[in-house]
């Protein structure tokens, strides 16, 4: 089993962590829009666009919760910049974007097409090295893609500099190679690079940083930073590692120490402790229901777990679903598993399908066919009109209810 503390870990990191930006042959010829239906507006054709007019192809999809906050502000645009083209490209059924269409009316005012067997997505996300949705590509009047990222991240200012002819290209692309110079910067800072090579790399780094005005909008390369970030980091890898492996009081306290005086300023150092014990606590008890771990402390671990307050509700949602779901389990406490998904739905104020249906699955497992059935209902609510969810919790609800009319 897949220690649950390492999801935790996962999902902790990935807020601190420095992403690389997705690098792409910016100024090539933009892929053709390769259709399966056109679901709102007219066709675009990129062809007959060349020379014309500036075509905005944004990627998305009606399950994407950030995709859905973009809407609104590229239709923002689209009456902003009325002789610009926008399409948004969903490789879902026709039926499922069609409906969303449909309940969003004029809050999505743009050609909306179904690139179903994803064709057109291969031309831009694939051939761009990019796998997250919402993103958007400016193809310029000589059907070139002159830029890309995220909707609501820069691309209205490109877009008005590509419209007023003030868009350097060679400069986007300066600065896209200056970019992958510092992810490497970052990857070295990480695994142990000598001093020597780190300075190269950092004289290099400042030089393009001055060249470009920044090669981060709105910020200024600070290699020392960059590092102490890295040390912080690896910090807090050793401090979690250490608590995991229950060492010594005094070499936990000797890391702390080290945290301590170098945690930056908003980062809750006393938050992500807690975070810390709560995840050995959770570890400690599945460990012992699937028989690998201290089976005696097991009534000692159960009421900490029960009084465990994390603050995100995933924790507790990760811990019921193994006690419902996990096949190595021998010991299984519906009781506590009705208990820590309650919490997580009442965190949640039953505005998440995913709570609402793990309380129903401990509640059905438990005996308690009847409430269950209420939950799975919640659950329905709260889906909304997410296609995907509700098929599964529909499903799931049907089970319910027929066991609950026998």
């Amino acid at each position: 089993m897949k220690s649950i503390y390492f999801s935790i870990l996962v999902a902790l990191f990935a807020g601190i962590g420095l992403h690389a930006q997705a690098a792409g042959s910016l100024g090539d010829p933009a892929a053709p829009l390769v259709i399966s239906e056109w679901v709102k507006g007219q066709p675009a054709d990129l062809a007959a666009a060349k020379g014309k007019q500036i075509v905005v192809v944004e990627f998305w999809a009606t399950w994407c919760p950030p995709c859905r906050a973009s809407i609104p502000h590229l239709t923002e645009l689209q009456k902003k910049f009325k002789d610009v083209r926008f399409v948004g490209v969903s490789d879902e059924d026709a039926a499922v974007v069609k409906k969303f269409v449909a309940k969003m009316g004029e809050k999505m005012d743009y050609a909306v097409a179904v690139d179903k067997e994803r064709k057109t997505s291969a031309g831009y996300m694939e051939a761009y090295g990019i796998g997250g949705i919402p993103q958007a590509f400016i193809v310029d009047l000589h059907g070139q893609v002159v830029w890309n990222g995220h909707p609501m991240d820069g691309l209205e200012q490109a877009l008005q500099e590509v419209v007023s002819g003030k868009f350097d290209i060679a400069k986007v692309k300066q600065r896209a190679e200056a970019t992958k110079k510092l992810q490497a910067f970052y990857e070295a800072s990480g695994n142990g690079t000598d001093e020597a090579k780190l300075a190269e790399m950092t004289k290099e780094l400042e030089t393009l940083d001055t060249q470009l005005g920044g090669i981060e909008a709105g910020k200024k390369f600070n290699a020392a930073e960059v590092r102490k970030q890295f040390k912080f980091q690896g910090l807090l890898r050793d401090y979690q590692m250490a608590m995991m492996a229950g060492n010594s009081s005094t070499n936990v306290a000797r890391i702390e120490k080290l945290l301590d005086e170098s945690a930056p300023k908003d980062f809750d150092l006393a938050e992500f402790k807690g975070t810390i014990a709560t995840g050995k606590l959770f570890n400690d008890y599945m460990s012992a229901v699937i028989g690998k771990g201290d089976t005696n402390a097991l009534p000692e671990l159960t009421k900490k777990i029960a009084a465990a307050k994390p603050k995100d509700p995933r924790m507790l949602l990760q811990v019921a679903w193994a006690i419902l779901d996990d096949g190595e389990v021998k010991t299984r406490d519906y009781v506590l598993a009705a208990q820590l998904a309650k919490s997580a739905v009442d965190a949640t104020e039953e505005k998440d399908p995913g709570p609402l249906h793990v309380y129903a699955r401990a509640l059905f497992d438990g005996g308690k066919t009847d409430e269950a059935v209420a939950a799975e209902k919640k659950a329905l609510v709260a889906a909304g009109d997410n296609e995907e969810v509700r098929k599964e919790l529909e499903a799931t609800l049907k089970k319910y209810q027929a066991k609950a009319g026998k």
